[in-house]
């Protein structure tokens, strides 16, 4: 069992994590939409390393990367 961590991206909450490369599930929402890079193939690591309250955009396509999915009710 692998225990190489990457940056994700929870699709329905927002939130980046480090997690384990088969982890599935976000940690604070549940939801299975964890994403591990943009659309554009541009990877999340950049992402740990800001504040969680501040703007965040895709420095390869500047994609928002903030905010909430409209399925999130937590």
């Amino acid at each position: 069992m692998s225990t190489d961590h990457v940056a994700k991206r929870c699709a329905v909450c927002g939130r980046f994590r480090s997690y384990e490369t088969e982890d599935l599930f976000c940690v604070l929402c549940g939801s299975d939409a964890l994403e591990s890079e943009c659309a554009c193939g541009r990877a999340f690591d950049f992402s740990l390393e800001e504040p969680e309250d501040a703007d965040l955009y895709c420095p390869r396509c500047g994609r928002s990367l903030r905010g909430r999915s409209d399925e999130f009710t937590g």
